[in-house]
């Protein structure tokens, strides 16, 4: 008989690869919950409401209305969880629900966060299947001048400006009129992810 030392975290995560669970699209704010093997997928809807958005150089946040927004987040291992967002019309009933950019700084055109040096969520919030705490830290981050084009058709260089203007116009909605499609689908998103 022979022995080996083996780390209890490295026989779990070869048993973790195998396996594969799928929820298919959910009532409620968790949209879906995908685990194929290490790697898992959350996607979360967050409805039309008015967030405080904090933009570099100004000391107090612009309050103004978003759209609804999904955020997808991938972990896979130990690493850096790899996020999306996107702004939606309306909650997704399917998974083939058009996409459009979130109208905000630091999202570039994949739908993929430039978090700059912003602490992301801790290792007990990435094991559940709940994104409140990727919301806040995101929503709640400093917004600088990254990817701030293409995001709003009124104003097409620097979606800043858009949100200065709905502050200004103490607007209740985002116009979805206003909101660029990215050209894919959810299904589409979560497939590539």
């Amino acid at each position: 008989m022979t022995e080996y030392a083996v780390d209890p975290e490295q026989i779990a995560l070869a048993l973790a690869a195998k396996v594969t669970f799928d929820t298919g699209l959910l009532g409620g704010d968790t949209l879906l919950v995908r685990q194929d093997g290490v790697k898992r997928l959350v996607v979360e809807y967050r409805r039309p409401q008015k967030t405080g958005i904090f933009l570099e150089g100004s000391e107090t946040p612009l309050r103004v209305p978003m759209p609804p927004l999904v955020l997808i987040r991938t972990t896979t291992e130990n690493k850096n969880p790899q996020y999306q967002v996107y702004a939606v019309k309306e909650r997704p009933t399917t998974l083939n629900v058009s996409l459009f950019h979130a109208p905000l700084p630091n999202v570039f055109s994949s739908g993929s966060i430039c978090w700059g040096s912003v602490q992301r969520v801790d290792d007990a919030a990435l094991q559940t299947s709940s994104l409140v705490a990727d919301w806040d830290t995101f929503l709640g981050s400093l917004f600088g001048t990254h990817a701030v084009n293409a995001k709003s058709r009124s104003h097409p260089h620097d979606i800043r400006q858009k949100l200065v203007e709905l502050e200004a116009r103490k607007a209740r909605v985002y116009p979805k009129s206003d909101l660029i499609p990215v050209k894919r689908t959810l299904a589409q998103a979560i497939g590539d992810a």
